[in-house]
């Protein structure tokens, strides 16, 4: 198992198909190839908490890599998942050989029957240094591969020169390189039963450079003219190294390798989003019943929306999460509702949200609003935010504005131009892979079709010698 940590799953799709990209183009015409299709708005964390426990956003309940935890205070997301059991855990406890080579965003290496190394060439790391089961082994991945080549991915990216995008792709290249050594030589070490590999470069380039893409707002076809699409020349590298790991793993294997998201230009209003939030919630305070509830016999007894308010929590910049609770000491303190949120004031948050305007050009700057916390399923949906906006790709408002909160102004920061948004792709070859992955739709799919693929190649009958 391949993953392609942020790769865009269109581009993936389109350039396997026109074969483009020659490897994952002849994996996929032995195999079976999808488009996947996770809740919208969902983060990079989610998706790979997901693949990594087999189940979806609203039963792990990771939404960002820092997240309400005991007492409500925020801290990273992996220390309330020291005891849990990734699905490659549960193979280990059967007797299985299992190898897992940087897997972002996992929680800190327990013992295994077999390796399992983390945060070494990953995006956003969890930990200082990398860490691993057995402890030498990222001792030993240092000292034959070396450390990772220096990353300029950033929320905040300021316009990149010719020499500046040169730069940072002969970075990723080498990142690329790195990993495809690393993984042929610990691949070729024994037999295993679960081999699971993952290269970031795709998620750090899509992020710098979605201003290469011809649909970006900012796109400049001499730059992309005089540079080419770094893309495009980091995704050959990627496919490169499929090429040789999955010749590696012999004509035999069952093979998958997927991408976690889609991506689009990068939209954002969170510069204005305190000012946006402290307007709302006076506007609640101040109402004496909401607009929106149904119409009752008695009006005096109309319900009353003074005691909500809304609270922002961590999220990535072109989607604003929001915590919508009764009023209380703390921030945080309902992060864990006991009952499901109130619609009536989620319906009027909802009216002010999608009434804002860009003030200078007149444009809607809210694409969708969802409600993960009532929409999503799983014994922790109630800790997912109640309210998503999406801000529409492409948008850095200055200034915005509304008949309910009138203008609000704020300096625009400088943002990378590219990000997620709800999709990926997946890729399976042999006979077991391609059956199974047919009603995979998201990555928590990945999960119950490796212990498939496993159990059902364990019962096959031994192939007669020649």
């Amino acid at each position: 198992m391949i993953g392609l940590d942020g790769a865009d799953g269109r581009m993936l799709d389109r350039h396997s198909a026109d074969g483009s990209l020659p490897h994952l183009a002849a994996l996929r015409a032995r195999g079976r190839a999808q488009c996947l299709s996770p809740p919208p708005g969902i983060t990079d964390d989610a998706v790979w908490a997901s693949f990594q426990y087999g189940v979806e956003v609203g039963e792990h309940g990771r939404y960002h890599y820092r997240l309400p935890l005991t007492g409500g205070q925020i801290g990273m997301a992996h220390l309330a998942e020291k005891d849990r059991l990734a699905f490659w855990d549960d193979l280990s406890g059967q007797g299985m050989r299992v190898a897992v080579l940087d897997i972002p965003k996992c929680r800190a290496p327990r013992p295994l029957n077999g390796i399992h190394l983390a945060d070494w060439l990953v995006h956003g790391r969890n930990f200082e240094q990398p860490r691993s089961q057995p402890p030498s082994l990222a001792t030993d991945i240092l000292e034959r591969f070396g450390p990772a080549p220096p990353s300029r991915c950033g929320y905040r990216q300021p316009v990149l020169e010719d020499d500046d995008v040169r730069d940072i792709t002969r970075n990723l290249r080498a990142g690329v390189a790195k990993k495809r050594a690393a993984g042929l030589h610990y691949l070729a070490a024994e037999p295993w039963d679960l081999f699971v590999l993952g290269f970031k470069e795709a998620h750090c380039c899509c992020h710098a450079f979605w201003d290469f893409d011809a649909g970006h707002p900012a796109f400049d076809p001499a730059r992309r003219s005089r540079l080419g699409d770094p893309r495009m020349t980091t995704l050959r590298d990627v496919d490169g190294a499929l090429g040789d790991l999955i010749a590696a793993a012999g004509p035999s294997a069952e093979v998958v390798v997927f991408s976690t998201t889609d991506f689009e230009p990068n939209g954002c209003f969170n510069h204005l989003m305190p000012e946006v939030v402290g307007r709302l919630n006076a506007l609640l305070a101040a109402s004496p019943a909401t607009p929106t509830a149904p119409a009752q016999s008695d009006s005096s007894c109309a319900p009353s929306l003074s005691g909500w308010q809304c609270t922002i929590l961590p999220y990535n910049e072109n989607c604003t999460a929001l915590r919508v609770a009764r009023t209380g000491p703390t921030a945080f303190a309902d992060a864990c509702p006991a009952v499901p949120p109130d619609p009536r004031p989620l319906q009027e948050i909802e009216t002010q949200f999608l009434s804002l305007q860009d003030a200078e050009t007149g444009q809607r700057i809210v694409s969708r609003i969802t409600r993960p916390s009532s929409e999503l399923e799983g014994s922790r949906a109630a800790t997912l935010p109640d309210l998503l906006i999406h801000c529409a790709g492409g948008l850095f408002p200055r200034a915005i504005e509304s008949p309910g909160l009138g203008r609000i102004e704020g300096r625009i920061p400088t943002m990378r131009p590219g990000n997620h948004r709800a999709g990926g792709f997946l890729v399976a070859s042999g006979a077991l892979a391609t059956s199974a992955v047919a009603d995979v739709r998201t990555l928590a799919g990945l999960a119950p079709l490796a212990r498939t693929v496993l159990d059902r190649s364990l019962q096959l009958p031994e192939s007669p010698l020649p």
